[in-house]
């Protein structure tokens, strides 16, 4: 078994074809696990500018953008990936494709609404992301955050990559630490993720 990076992960899932946005029924179900009813729920109310973390091929961003935001920055660090939600979301002319880790992306007081599905696992330094999340966030801007529960290690077809779980205290504590007023952290029916709500103050 290989052992890849995060990049290397998800540029070997687009040459396998392994695109999300065109997940089967089946499989949006289970996705929901993450992005469901409780999450979108906490994007309320609408957001005119967003940043998403790590937005892939664009599966959530769609959802987002049909809902009325006026611009939203996706950001991933593989440019396979943003090509193919290019793609995907070509029918939408507000969108921005950044090649960028949110460890050293930042855009100073530009976001209504940050957030990210199933990002984090794969961030080492939460901190420094946390902090450049929040100078990127307007006075009020929100950060959302679906976490799970990871084990250090993730195995997939012939590769294997490593993985940076933090428990919900974990979490918590950034969150305050940065200094967002954390507003919500439910965990959702299927027991498979916690949702966070934090605003900037």
């Amino acid at each position: 078994m290989n052992i890849v990076n995060t990049r290397e992960h998800y540029e070997s899932l687009i040459a396998e074809g392994n695109d999300p946005f065109l997940d089967p029924p089946a499989l949006q179900r289970y996705m929901s696990n993450w992005d469901g009813p409780l999450f979108y729920e906490a994007l309320t109310p609408s957001p005119k500018s967003v940043l998403e973390i790590g937005i892939g091929t664009g599966r959530v961003a769609t959802h987002i953008l049909q809902s009325g935001c006026d611009s939203l920055v996706g950001i991933d660090i593989s440019p396979l990936t943003l090509e193919r939600a290019s793609w995907n979301l070509r029918p939408h002319s507000n969108v921005e494709f950044v090649h960028a880790d949110i460890c050293d992306f930042i855009r100073p007081d530009t976001f209504d609404l940050a957030y990210s599905v199933l990002t984090f696992m794969h961030i080492e330094d939460k901190e420094q992301a946390f902090r450049n999340i929040y100078a990127s966030l307007k006075l009020g801007g929100y950060l959302i955050l679906s976490v799970s529960k990871d084990s250090e290690w993730f195995e997939f077809n012939d590769r294997k990559l490593q993985l940076y779980p933090a428990s919900v205290d974990t979490y918590r504590q950034l969150y305050k630490q940065t200094g967002f007023l954390l507003e919500m952290v439910e965990e959702t029916e299927s027991k498979y993720a916690t949702i966070m709500k934090g605003k900037k103050i």
